[in-house]
């Protein structure tokens, strides 16, 4: 087991789920529900979102083969998806804008805010750094400190309150981007190399 690279991969699922922007924002889509129905939802959505990111940690490459894509392609489609994201936090916008609080369920809570196109373009990335089970474990480990964080959310968000969250969605914003950028540098070399 190489540790740094698991360490790694542990590090950049968690900064790309984002447990603590997320937190505050199921708060408020919940607010409405009482405590129990709340946590509910909360656990529901995290079970998913973690079954869905392990179907393509330990099956990605028969989700992707069809298509034709390589490793390489998948580094910088990873790279520009998180690029992406990162600009679109660092200007402010979230996908929380575009969920109706009435609807709130499965779908907008696990799918896109958990397991959204992000995460799951980093879990193919790394399926080609790590074995199967180290990528499995990183993802439930993930998921279990991420769990009791979502279900804090309402003290999160009284604590860090709204400049609070902006400030650290801005500064996990930019790691993001650094961590996209140098994923679609790493995807460019590749194909480079064997030209130059």
């Amino acid at each position: 087991m190489d540790l740094n690279a698991v360490i790694n991969a542990f590090i950049s699922m968690l900064i790309i789920i984002d447990p603590f922007t997320n937190a505050p924002i199921f708060y408020q889509l919940t607010s409405s529900f009482e405590p129990k129905r709340r946590k509910r939802i909360i656990v529901r959505s995290a079970t998913v979102s973690t079954i869905i990111l392990l179907v393509f940690a330990l099956f990605g490459d028969l989700i992707v083969r069809p298509f034709g894509m390589t490793l390489e392609d998948i580094k910088v489609a990873t790279g520009l998806i998180l690029l992406i994201y990162a600009i679109q936090a660092l200007l402010g916008k979230s996908e929380a804008e575009m969920i109706d609080p009435e609807s709130v369920a499965i779908v907008p809570m696990a799918i896109p805010m958990l397991a959204g196109p992000g995460a799951i373009s980093l879990v193919l990335y790394y399926r080609s750094v790590l074995e199967p089970y180290e990528l499995a474990l990183v993802v439930v480990g993930v998921m279990l400190v991420s769990l009791p964080i979502l279900l804090l959310g309402g003290y999160l968000d009284k604590l860090l309150g709204k400049n609070g969250t902006l400030a650290l969605n801005r500064i996990l914003a930019i790691l993001m981007a650094g961590l996209g950028i140098a994923m679609v540098r790493e995807g460019l070399l590749t194909f480079i190399r064997p030209v130059g």
